[in-house]
């Protein structure tokens, strides 16, 4: 009776770890998690679908050439994202090819939930990806934005992210 017990317990717990892992979708499969903070730009609350931080892989090169030979070079770093879903509205955020033209860069203010600023940094257009369907009656607009030398302890702290151009 007791061997009975425990296969029933046995298959119980596998049937209840199969339905749990089904019931993820992929970006907590691939290590992502789930965030819940109130995203604005310019103090405007934006409406967001769905965010996580996830583990990237970055990487920047450049090359060129003349007469007399050429160059290139690049390097590769791996950060967390804040990733995030925007329904219905837009993030005032520079074009990543205006960069080069001297285009500013966007500021992410960071603050708690008695809505003190804890901290400010800024982020390059070349750090901020942006992917959106242009389409009039649901415009979804996906932003993945590096993270790279933003404190987790900030992160933790933190209930709002206001972002905007500098």
């Amino acid at each position: 009776m007791k061997k009975l017990t425990t296969i029933i317990f046995i298959i119980s717990v596998n049937l209840l770890l199969s339905s749990f892992l089904q019931a993820q979708n992929l970006s907590e499969k691939l290590g992502g998690v789930k965030t819940d903070y109130i995203i604005t730009s310019h103090g405007v609350e934006l409406e967001i679908t769905n965010q996580v931080i996830s583990k990237r892989a970055e990487r920047f090169y450049n090359w060129g050439g003349h007469n007399d030979g050429a160059y290139g070079y690049g390097y590769g770093y791996e950060s967390f994202h804040l990733e995030f879903t925007v329904k219905n509205g837009e993030i005032d955020m520079p074009e990543p090819v205006a960069f080069l033209k001297g285009e500013r860069h966007i500021v992410m203010d960071f603050y708690d939930k008695d809505d003190n600023l804890l901290g400010s940094k800024t982020r390059s257009p070349r750090e901020v990806s942006l992917i959106c369907n242009n389409t009039a009656d649901n415009n979804l607009m996906h932003y993945s934005i590096d993270l790279i030398a933003i404190p987790l302890p900030l992160l933790d702290a933190t209930k709002r992210i206001d972002i905007f151009k500098e």
